[in-house]
This record gives C-alpha cells, structure tokens and sequence, in this order.
C-alpha cells in the first residue's frame, strides 16, 4: 500500500509516517519511508512517501497512492497529482493559512471549494476537523493522530489495536492517554 503523507512544517506529519512505519513492522510488513521537506521547517510545504510491501523505491508514482493523508486542506489539492480515482483521502479541513493570506497578498479558498476539488480526483474522501477532534481528546498537537484514526477507519491495513501499540512505540509516555484517546475519536468519527 502506497500512502502519501501532507501537510506543513510543525504539524507532526513525520511522527504519522513514524508511526505508520512501525505499525508495519509490528504487522511484519516491510516498509520505506521518504521525507520531503519545505523551505521552513514550520510553515512549509512537508510530505512523507509510506511505501508498504514489496517495494524498491521511496518514491510512489504520480497518479498512483492508494490514500492521502491531509493534515492540512491545501497541501492535498497541492499533492493530488499523487492520486487517483480509486484512492482515500482523508483530509483535516483545519487551514494552515499562510503568511501571503494574512498579508493580503493571497487568498485562500473555501474550504469546501477545495474538497470539491479533491473529490472530482478522488472518489473516497473523508472529511473532518482533526483540531477540534483533537481539542476534545485533550490536546490540540494530536491531530495528527486523529487522522491516523480516521485512516484505519477506511482501510483494513491495521485494526485500531496495532496502531494503538504503534502510538505507544513511537511517542513518549507521558502523552499516551492523550493520543490514544485522540486515535480512538478520530476512528468512530471519520
């Protein structure tokens, strides 16, 4: 399975690829990872190749990701060159709006504009606000996994239980109880 992770800069795209990679090996899976990051480390344009099974490249091939992840609305109309009509997108509708949009240089589109947009590329988009998800598991910094959640919801690639253990594996203990809670929420959400 081919699946692409984006986002910006700061919003724990790799802590997703992380744990996505290690819930792979826990399945005894092969993976690889690929990291492509912006201009800025926060702010900029961050997307993470996950290559699952027999694979040689880091690399998908435009048109051919099985799913997105979009931690960010933007950042998937930006990447969909990557997918294609069969794939999931799961997409946070929380904007990152950028310096340009706040300066006026710039306008950034509707929400809904740009799901439209994603849904006439793909057929399978799921939709939600991973912040205020997130903010009701009790932190707003696990978004991330909120998506991860709503991912394992539309994919038989892991049971809810694998990534749990993949959480644990990868973040620190004292955030367990948050990211758990938020994996759960964004799962029966989604």
């Amino acid at each position: 399975m081919d699946i692409i992770i984006v986002g910006v800069g700061g919003q724990g795209i790799l802590t997703c690829s992380n744990i996505l990679a290690r819930a792979s090996m826990n399945a005894g899976l092969n993976v690889i990872t690929s990291e492509v990051h912006g201009m800025a480390q926060r702010g900029g344009s961050v997307e993470v190749h996950v290559r699952i099974g027999d694979v040689h490249s880091p690399l998908i091939p435009l048109g051919s990701a099985d799913a997105m992840i979009a931690l960010e609305p933007v950042e998937a109309l930006r990447k969909a060159e990557f997918i294609g009509k069969d794939s999931l997108v799961v997409v946070n509708t929380k904007p990152i709006v950028p310096v340009s949009v706040t300066l006026g240089l710039a306008r950034y589109p509707d929400v809904d504009e740009v799901i439209d947009a994603i849904k006439s590329v793909a057929d399978r988009v799921v939709h939600l606000n991973a912040f205020e998800i997130a903010e009701k598991a009790g932190d707003v910094r696990s978004a991330n996994v909120v998506m991860l959640g709503a991912f394992a919801k539309h994919t038989e690639l892991f049971t809810l239980k694998e990534l749990e253990k993949a959480v644990k594996d990868v973040l620190p203990e004292k955030v367990h109880d948050v990211n758990i809670k938020a994996l759960r929420l964004g799962y029966e959400l989604a």
